[in-house]
């Protein structure tokens, strides 16, 4: 709400009334800034769920490490996806469009993976992560978390995602047993 089109020309070092031009409005320039960042971000996912030759576990570490580390390096872009979707309810955005697209290929690459799983409980494990890591993106600070999970250093980014993905593992081999 506190951006000016004059403040996204001079931080693209652009012309004004080139961005008038272009995008008529402040609404439709922030709303072709998010359709690029989420089709990048959902090519990006898409590219590592179909890589069939890479473990499934390493898969889903990868997965969640993106979102833990794209959002903390990008909080207000993450944040402005989201929000369509939590405040307005607009499930059918292209972010919620795209989110919906990303989760429902990973949830397939499990079942392929693991097929002696319930379909129901992987996409309700995922769920569950996803949820996690999407409140951590619009919260962050709010819960205190061990310094080993310092998402300002590499390190801690890593550790989160490896202990979402043993957390998903260890989830679904408490309900085999």
């Amino acid at each position: 709400e506190q951006v000016t089109p004059r403040m996204i020309a001079e931080a693209a070092d652009a012309n004004i009334a080139s961005i008038n031009y272009y995008f008529r409005t402040k609404d439709q320039l922030m709303d072709q800034a998010l359709k690029i960042t989420i089709t990048h971000m959902l090519e990006d996912v898409l590219v590592a769920i179909e890589d069939e030759e890479k473990p499934f576990r390493r898969t889903i570490h990868e997965i969640f490490y993106y979102l833990i580390a794209g959002t903390q390096a990008n909080p207000g872009i993450s944040t402005a996806h989201l929000y369509s979707l939590i405040v307005e309810k607009d499930y059918q955005s292209i972010t919620g469009q795209s989110f919906l697209a990303a989760f429902e290929k990973l949830v397939d690459r499990a079942e392929e993976a693991l097929p002696e799983a319930d379909a129901g409980y992987l996409s309700i494990i995922l769920a569950s992560i996803f949820s996690a890591i999407m409140f951590m993106m619009l919260t962050p600070g709010f819960f205190p978390i061990p310094q080993q999970y310092d998402l300002a250093e590499e390190e801690g980014l890593q550790a989160l995602a490896a202990y979402f993905t043993e957390m998903f593992f260890t989830m679904l081999e408490a309900r085999s047993s």
